[in-house]
Formats: C-alpha cells, sequence, structure tokens
C-alpha cells in the first residue's frame, strides 16, 4: 500500500551522555501497517517512539532523519503533525487537560478550528463507535483507568490520524480492561484502516494483531519482519527471551516443528493436533503443606466508601507463617483497601487485623515497620526525595539495623540499583522504582510482606528478578501476601491463591489446584494441554511423550496466529 513512514539511519543521544540511546535505526512503516516494538527496559523503545512525532522529540543530539510521506517530520506544520500523528501514553492520567469527557474530545477540534455542528458530529460518532457515549458528561477524575485511555484514544481519534503511535498502552490496566482496551484498537486498525505502531511488554494478545515485529536491543534494531520469524529470535536472544508469549514459548521450548508459530491458545491446540503431539507429566508436582501456626488474622473486616457502599463486608482470611498468597481479583474489588487494613494503615469500621496476638493498628509506628513490610502499587508514595542511596540508609537507620552502610549495599546489590545509587529516587525508571520500594520493605527483614500489585507495568525481567528476591526471602521464612491481576506471576512464586469479589474472599487454595480448578483464571499452557494434562501450569510441567508428525508451513503469519 505504499511506504508511510521511513526511519533512516537515525541515532540519538541524550544530553551529557556519552553514550547513543539509539543507534543507526533504519526502519520502513507501510500503510496500514500494525507494528509492534519489543525491547527490555532501556533498549529506546521511548526514546524511538517519541521522534516519530516532532512535538514529543526529546532534548539531545539526534543523526539521521524521519520521513512521514517522504517529507522530512521537521518540516511538518504543527497543525499536520497534531491532525495526522497521534500519540497515547502509557500512564493514562498524564494525557487528559479538561474536566469532562466531552470537553476532552472537544478540545482538539477547537484547537484546529471546527466549528461547533462538525465537533457535535464527530464526538457522536466517535463516542458511538467506542462506548462512550454514556460518559460524556463525567468527570475525568471519576474514570476507571481503561475508561480514561479510552478516552485517550478517542481524542487522538478525533482527529482522524493516519498513524496512532502507543507507549505501552495497557501497562497500567488490569489483564481484562487490557483486552478490552486492545480488542477496540485492533476495530480501529482493521476498520479504520490507521496504521498502528505501538512498544507493549504483554505481547500475549498484541502478537495475533501484529503484521510486523521489531526488536531493539541496546538502541538498535536486532530484527525487523514478521512476528513468527521474529519470536524465533527473541527466544535465542538472552535479554529478550522472557518476552515470548507463553503459547510460541511452548512450541519453541519443545522444539516442535510448526510454521509459523501459533499465537494463540486456539492456534496452538490445532498445531498439536495437527502434529499428533502428545505430552504427560513432567515430574510430580504436588506437595505437602507443612502444618504451621497462623500469623495474620482477618476477622469479620468490614470498610464502606465514603458514600457508603462497602468494599469490604464481614471479611474473614487467615495467613498461616510461610504461606505466600495471592489475592486475585478485578480493579475496585477492594484488594488494596484490604491490604493497607493488614498493614495497619487504615482501620475497619468493623471487625479486627491481628498479627499473631497483636491488633495491627494498635502496634507503635516503628514496631509495625519492623515486623510488617508494605509496598503500594505506586511506589513513590514511600519515597522521601532523597538518592536510592540516601533513601535505603534513611529506612536502616529508622529500623536500628546495625552496620547500616553493609546492609545498603546488600541491598543495592540485591536490587540491581548499584549503578543509580546516586539518582534521585523520583528519576528512576518504572522496574527500579519498584525494585526500591521492595528494597525499603525488605531492609526491616520483616515476618510479612503485603504487596499491592508488585509487578504492575514492569518488563518480562523485571518481573522474574523481582520474582526470584520474593522467592529467596520465602524461603529463608518471610510470610508473604500479594495483590495482583499477574496470573503467570501468581502461578509461577505463590503457594495458595484467592479470589476476591463481593468485598470478601474465597477459601485460599495451593496455587496447583486454585489454577487448574479455573476456567478463566488460568494461565495460557494450562488452557492449551487442559485436555491432554489438566494440572500443567507451564512448559516446563509436562514432556513430550509422542514424536508426532511434521506441520506443513504456512507463510502467512496471522492466519495461524488469528
Amino acid at each position: 500500500m505504499g511506504e508511510l513512514i521511513k526511519i533512516d539511519h537515525l541515532a540519538f543521544t541524550y544530553p551529557g551522555q556519552a553514550k547513543a540511546t539509539l543507534n543507526d535505526i533504519s526502519l520502513s512503516i507501510e500503510v496500514g501497517a500494525f507494528v509492534t516494538i519489543v525491547g527490555a527496559t532501556g533498549s529506546g523503545k521511548t526514546t524511538l517512539l517519541k521522534q516519530l512525532k516532532p512535538e514529543l522529540q526529546p532534548a539531545g543530539e539526534p543523526a539521521g532523519q524521519v520521513l512521514f510521506r517522504g517529507q522530512p517530520l521537521a518540516v511538518l506544520s504543527s497543525e499536520t503533525s497534531a491532525q495526522q500523528l497521534g500519540y497515547v501514553a502509557q500512564d493514562p492520567q498524564t494525557q487528559p487537560i479538561m474536566a469532562t469527557v466531552i470537553e476532552e474530545l472537544a478540545f482538539p477540534l477547537e484547537n484546529l478550528g471546527f466549528d461547533s455542528a462538525a465537533m457535535t458530529m464527530r464526538i457522536a460518532e466517535l463516542s458511538n463507535f467506542l462506548g462512550l457515549d454514556k460518559l460524556l458528561h463525567q468527570s475525568i477524575d471519576s474514570l476507571s483507568g481503561g475508561q480514561l485511555q479510552l478516552v485517550n484514544l478517542a481524542s487522538v481519534l478525533a482527529l482522524k490520524p493516519e498513524v496512532i503511535l502507543l507507549d505501552e498502552p495497557t501497562a497500567q490496566l488490569d489483564p481484562t480492561t487490557a483486552q478490552n482496551f486492545l480488542t477496540i484498537l485492533q476495530q480501529v486498525h482493521d476498520e479504520l484502516g490507521i496504521t498502528i505502531v505501538l512498544t507493549e511488554h504483554r505481547l500475549s494478545r498484541v502478537l495475533s494483531m501484529a503484521d510486523q515485529l521489531v526488536l531493539l536491543t541496546a538502541g538498535r534494531v536486532a530484527y525487523a519482519g514478521p512476528v513468527s520469524a521474529g519470536l524465533r529470535q527473541m527466544h535465542q536472544t538472552p535479554e529478550l527471551r522472557a518476552f515470548v508469549p507463553p503459547v510460541p514459548e511452548f512450541f519453541l521450548a519443545h522444539d516442535l516443528p510448526v510454521q509459523p508459530l501459533p499465537l494463540t491458545v486456539t492456534a496452538g491446540r490445532q498445531a498439536l493436533q495437527a502434529g499428533n503431539w502428545q505430552f504427560g507429566v513432567q515430574d510430580d508436582t504436588t506437595k505437602l503443606k507443612v502444618a504451621a501456626d497462623p500469623l495474620l488474622t482477618a476477622k469479620a473486616i468490614t470498610r464502606h466508601y465514603d458514600g457508603g457502599v462497602a468494599v469490604l463486608r464481614q471479611l474473614n482470611l487467615t495467613v498461616n507463617t510461610g504461606d505466600w498468597l495471592a489475592i486475585i481479583g478485578k480493579n475496585g474489588s477492594g484488594k488494596s483497601t484490604l491490604l493497607t487494613i493488614l498493614a495497619g494503615l487504615q482501620k475497619p469500621q468493623h471487625g479486627k487485623a491481628r498479627l499473631k496476638q497483636q491488633i495491627v493498628w494498635k502496634l507503635k509506628n516503628n514496631e509495625r515497620l519492623k515486623h510488617i513490610g508494605y509496598l503500594s502499587q505506586n511506589p513513590t508514595e514511600q519515597f522521601s526525595g532523597d538518592t536510592v542511596v540516601a533513601e535505603l540508609t534513611a529506612q536502616a537507620e529508622l529500623l536500628g539495623r546495625t552496620e547500616v552502610r553493609q546492609v545498603v549495599q546488600d541491598m543495592l546489590t540485591t536490587c540491581h540499583l548499584t549503578k543509580v545509587a546516586d539518582q534521585n529516587a523520583f528519576d528512576l525508571s518504572g522496574g527500579q522504582q519498584q525494585l526500591l520500594g521492595l528494597g525499603l520493605a525488605l531492609i526491616a527483614q520483616p515476618e510479612l510482606l503485603l504487596l499491592d500489585e508488585p509487578t504492575k507495568g514492569l518488563d518480562p525481567d523485571t518481573k522474574q528478578h523481582i520474582g526470584r528476591i520474593l522467592r529467596r526471602e520465602h524461603q529463608e521464612g518471610l510470610t508473604i501476601v500479594m495483590a495482583s491481576h499477574d496470573m503467570d506471576f501468581c502461578a509461577a512464586f505463590a503457594t495458595s491463591c484467592t479470589f476476591m469479589f463481593d468485598g470478601q474472599v474465597s477459601t485460599p487454595q495451593t496455587t496447583r489446584t486454585f489454577f487448574t480448578n479455573n476456567f478463566l483464571s488460568t494461565t495460557a499452557v494450562n488452557r492449551l494441554l487442559r485436555q491432554q494434562v489438566p494440572s500443567a501450569l507451564f512448559w516446563q510441567d509436562v514432556r513430550r511423550t509422542t514424536k508426532g508428525g511434521e506441520l506443513q508451513s504456512n507463510s502467512d503469519d496471522k492466519l495461524t496466529g488469528a
């Protein structure tokens, strides 16, 4: 259909940096393409995306050029750039500037001089297409993260752009909300023919929508082309292997000769059937539960919002010493409220939470910090604005740790923060901030650690690193309770799981029992192999029992990946 964007030997260096963030990048993006850019933290994804929109280009030293329809971006008028090059940021809250939804949709149209009648028609069409018609007069502050991101997309679509650039648009959304957003994004691409270029960490859904995959490593293009071949290269690249979604990872890890790689559970089941591949349990994965004493008990906990709506209703929960409990539930189900009550940060209207025999909110602050570690889903709330090393030092001194300097150095090493030790905590990347928040919680050597969405917005490598830190601490006796949307993380690390809904929690079950009994809330591999090995959660859980046949090659990635 013709070339829309041409990136020609692009390089970029931030001010004061000796090393370039982008190095000799050349890419071609066709009209109507759906391009997914993948790379580890620090690979240059966001920097590259911002080079494609003049208003967002950061200060620094560029080289090479970017062409839009054959013209250098530098010569585009601000009006053309605003209309033709849309941008949706990672954090839904950073983009809106007006008070209500309808004002936010009208704002870009007003800026470009649309008359009232034209604006009304455009907003009516958009709100109906995107399902925003019932939200038009709601305040921006009242919207959920998913609704807000949809409004951000709508405000971009209002100008009928030729291309939409999206920087990890689902990073701050729960899985269900993320799925809904991506479904609408695919509809925008397929029905309106708009070119999509996005960066993303969670690839399970995105790659079945994409027709081009770009891999960035250390600011360079390591691969650009069809999705299936790109996945094979990702699997062979250590820093990107963790990014491979579970279904194609299963076929790559078990060396199953299928081309192109299946990208969805349905395509995976069809490939297994066509190849006549059979699997059995790798090892006995059941473990006997060791009896332990209750460490944390919550009895009849009730908490209402200011408006009188109950968020927790007569909730009961017992967490034994040595447990690692994952609490799973959608946004607004009350998980965060429960954790703050268990941490002693707020009191319920009724009921009590006890650590052993002590009511948690009656503990003195210093005493509570020594026994209960807490990490909120926004770790910056717990920062004082100092450097990383100063934040850790202050926490260690507050808690009366001996050999503070050594304790801090050990925590810097554990959390992979040594290279940024002298940076301000607020200047760190999201993953580094999460690691610092975890370090601040662990430096007290608490009995109990409470984590609120510990993997939210993180790349797969950082998730795995946090999981390894927590597993080591858990094996040394730490009891963990975490609220999470991340099914794979919970399945890989937690020892027991529970659902939170209707202001209460279900009876906790062992992790494997919980996920294998679930129909929707489980891992992709469990859905893939449910008929053959019902207890499987990950590719490591099974082994091939038959060689099976060979599959015919299909050159169209999107056929098998649909």
